[in-house]
């Protein structure tokens, strides 16, 4: 099958002669990928930093495609179903998985990564960046009519700020900021709007992202190359600040000017990217060791809320939302689409980012 891989650290090319994933067991649903988004952990697979997708590898987890083939036990999806799936699921028997919190669960496999696991498939899950894939059918979303593979791709970037979002208690009164507003940022601010809050302030320093924040409905956007953010919140808030602050973006500086812009007795919400040297680093994650603005978070008795990926529900809530047209153009992050042919390019584009980029797309 084609396929975009990793063969080895720092070489992303396109073969034609990938194995195909194959349906083994009774509830499998095997998927011909349409379209796959490129997420920043597959920049971090080529370059050897990140801890499960490890060269030699076939990544990728944002995706949207038909249903080719069902095993005997499956019955809520048939061939011809256009569908995207939740890149996860748990083993089913530890604590986590039967108290609901499977996104936890210590054996939790994720699509596109390597475990060097020998029992579990030889420690592998082929991803859709290959033509096909094979999950289990409780990770399968069915797409409506009006929902496009391109946007069922792009669920799962936006699913992990609405995670975030669905926890946060945010009301018709609450005050919101977001700091970095990169795709997950953006799905915090996509999800907020579900709510109603009566303030979002959302902030970058770059100009694509900024853009990208206006595009979708936010009022209040802020550079915070140019602007003092603290003091727009300050302003904005009649000095209290806001209820709640959700990190798309992270390193030392950004956590305490979260803590600095939050109101006594608020929440800073964690899911941040963090970057050295304008080189991302990590995704979703702030690197152990940086440092915690412990006396502010005292003194002014905060929260501080992390989260893990997302789960089933939010698959389901944003390909409903989207149906219903709450949500609405989501196809606008993408800034860049190649024909998997074209994995080698648009890998370069995704790392190198010789120009603004927000979201990469492969097609198939």
């Amino acid at each position: 099958m084609r396929a975009g891989y990793f063969p080895e650290l720092g070489v992303a090319e396109f073969r034609s002669d990938m194995p195909e994933p194959q349906i083994r067991y009774d509830k499998d649903v095997k998927i011909r990928i349409r379209k796959c988004g490129i997420c920043g952990s597959e920049v971090h697979a080529l370059h050897g930093m990140h801890p499960f997708r490890i060269p030699p590898v076939l990544s990728g987890h944002e995706f949207a495609g038909d249903v080719v083939e069902v095993g005997k036990g499956v019955t809520k999806f048939k061939p011809g179903d256009r569908v995207t799936g939740e890149p996860q699921y748990g083993c089913g028997e530890c604590y986590y998985c039967k108290h609901g919190m499977y996104n936890l669960c210590t054996s939790k496999r994720v699509l596109g990564a390597s475990y060097k696991v020998p029992e579990l498939d030889n420690g592998e899950w082929t991803g859709s960046m290959g033509e096909y894939i094979v999950v289990p059918e409780k990770t399968v979303v069915k797409l409506a009519d009006n929902v496009s593979y391109e946007e069922g791709a792009l669920i799962e970037p936006v699913a992990n700020g609405i995670y975030a979002v669905r926890r946060a208690n945010i009301t018709p009164e609450s005050t919101v900021a977001i700091i970095g507003c990169g795709p997950i940022g953006l799905g915090d601010l996509i999800g907020a709007q579900l709510y109603g809050p009566k303030l979002i302030v959302a902030a970058d320093v770059s100009e694509i992202n900024l853009k990208m924040a206006r595009e979708f409905g936010c009022k209040n956007v802020v550079d915070s190359s140019k602007q003092d953010l603290e003091e727009v919140i300050s302003e904005l808030t009649d000095g209290v600040g806001v209820d709640m602050v959700f990190l798309g973006f992270g390193n030392e500086a950004v956590l305490e000017q979260a803590c600095r812009i939050v109101r006594r007795g608020g929440t800073v919400h964690q899911h941040a990217l963090m970057l050295e040297g304008g080189q991302l680093v990590q995704h979703a994650l702030m690197e152990d060791g940086i440092g915690f603005p412990y006396r502010i978070h005292q003194q002014h008795e905060l929260s501080f809320k992390a989260y893990n990926m997302y789960k089933y529900e939010e698959f389901e809530l944003i390909c409903d939302e989207i149906a219903r047209g709450r949500i609405s153009g989501l196809e606008r992050m993408v800034t860049h689409r190649y024909p998997i042919e074209e994995f080698k390019q648009a890998m370069e584009m995704a790392d190198k980012r010789p120009e603004p980029v927000v979201k990469v797309m492969l097609d198939f």
